[in-house]
């Protein structure tokens, strides 16, 4: 057998080892992951090196373990019971949410705009409020077939590359419950040595 299809036999053993192995205890609550974000700070940023510079995987085979992760953890936490991030994260709007959005409510996508955006010093259009308008007391989205495509794809970990967007995943550790732990998981699982 040759070096290289060795290679790729230990790397493809790895990869599916990385997909098996079972996410640690699962860690729900905001104040504590707040307060773990915050002291995981320099191990998150030497975990995002690690991925952008020593893993030695495709993209595409990291973000199927990712992708695996994530629909493990996701399955064990309730966003409802959550909603975090509709609290307090600001919500980017573009033209065709606040089309889709007025239709909604009956309304000109300018009446819209002027009632629950405003427009940054870059242009960029977000929801005028925090905690978002539409969310209800149950912690549902009052708009949720119709909700805006960043809050469709949050928390982004569905998205091809993920290894691009590890600055924003690192951000949002503190704020999502389902991020904070498939980041902590895919430190095991992607073999990122932790210091001691």
């Amino acid at each position: 057998m040759s070096r290289w299809k060795r290679m790729a036999g230990v790397k493809r053993a790895r990869v599916e080892e990385a997909q098996s192995t079972p996410p640690d205890r699962i860690i729900r609550e905001i104040p504590l992951i707040e307060r773990y974000s915050r002291h995981n700070e320099s191990e998150d940023v030497r975990f995002r090196t690690y991925l952008k510079v020593r893993l030695d995987q495709t993209s595409e085979e990291t973000d199927a373990i990712v992708r695996k992760t994530t629909d493990e953890i996701w399955s064990q936490i309730d966003c409802t019971k959550c909603a975090h991030c509709c609290k307090t994260m600001q919500v980017a709007v573009d033209a065709t949410d606040v089309k889709r959005l007025a239709a909604r409510l009956g309304i000109t996508p300018q009446k819209f705009s002027r009632r629950y955006t405003k427009v940054d010093e870059y242009r960029e259009r977000w929801f005028a409020k925090s905690p978002c308008e539409f969310l209800g007391e149950d912690n549902c989205c009052t708009i949720y077939e119709d909700r805006p495509k960043a809050c469709r794809d949050f928390p982004y970990l569905h998205s091809d590359h993920f290894v691009g967007r590890t600055m924003m995943m690192i951000s949002n550790t503190s704020r999502c419950p389902i991020v904070f732990n498939v980041w902590q998981a895919l430190k095991v699982r992607l073999g990122f040595r932790r210091s001691r």
